[in-house]
């Protein structure tokens, strides 16, 4: 069975507690993206209807330097778990529901956490190193439950620094090499490509942020790192996935297997 494998991360070791990577395994994806361009649609309508508003306010009010400031940072509609509002709220509900329409598809997050008493501090100095590392890390957790899988890993973009031999799919393969060596069981062949794409030109990719961002939400909140603003605009669409999954919190290691499979860890 050929899979195609969506990777995203959240937070920077460096200066942050926690660090997210997020995978999406998907078997059919051309009915997953056209059920979720159906609900982008709309989606980026309201959004666009709201901003078109909100600039009229502005406008009305002589507030034109605010106005420049908006019109200079517009870029692509992405519906990310950053850009959750009140407004677009129920396309994001729907996203969910899309992604647990489809019994095939998978979701794992894995959590690094640096005040947990076994993290190597010595390790966060190098953002695409600890990128690669726990992308391979994770997919080779999830190729040891789909083994007879072939696979293709896509890959949010990053910025490669100059000093970086390979390219970050070369990378990442190589660091599966490094982890089919350390384990048999893990079958390097079965990985038929790597590939890295903007999140904004991809559903499933901005699917898979979406899922990653409702838990770290949680870690965040669990440890009073959210803003009151913050759980205004997030809270009912994470609370939605918490009772769909008879979890209190997604801030815990959990395997929900009967619809969707979706499972959180600390790593």
């Amino acid at each position: 069975m050929n899979r195609f494998c969506f990777i995203d991360s959240s937070g920077i070791l460096a200066q942050d507690r926690f660090f997210g990577v997020g995978l999406l395994v998907i078997k059919n994806v051309g009915d997953m993206i056209d059920k979720l361009a159906k609900n982008w649609q709309p989606a980026y309508s309201t959004s666009k209807n709201n901003k078109k508003l909100h600039l009229q306010k502005l406008i009305t009010a002589g507030k034109k330097d605010e106005v420049i400031k908006i019109l200079e940072n517009s870029g692509h509609f992405e519906m990310k778990f950053d850009n959750l509002r009140k407004s677009t709220e129920p396309f994001y509900k729907k996203m969910f529901d899309i992604f647990l329409s489809d019994q095939e598809n998978r979701f794992s997050a894995m959590l690094i956490d640096k005040n947990n008493p076994s993290f190597n501090n010595g390790n966060t100095h190098d953002a695409w190193e600890n990128y690669t590392d726990y992308t391979a890390n994770l997919i080779a957790k999830e190729m040891l439950n789909l083994s007879d899988d072939n696979m293709c890993i896509i890959v949010d973009e990053i910025t490669k620094p100059s000093n970086k031999p390979l390219s970050l799919e070369n990378t990442i393969l190589s660091k599966l090499r490094d982890e089919s060596i350390a384990n048999p069981q893990i079958k390097f062949d079965n990985v038929f490509g790597v590939l890295s794409i903007e999140s904004h030109s991809n559903m499933l990719m901005q699917l898979t942020d979406v899922l990653l961002g409702s838990v770290m939400y949680d870690f965040k909140k669990q440890n009073k790192m959210t803003s009151t603003l913050t759980e205004n605009r997030k809270d009912d669409l994470v609370d939605k996935i918490r009772q769909t999954f008879a979890v209190d919190t997604l801030a815990q290691n959990f395997e929900h297997t009967t619809q969707a499979y979706f499972k959180v860890f600390e790593g």
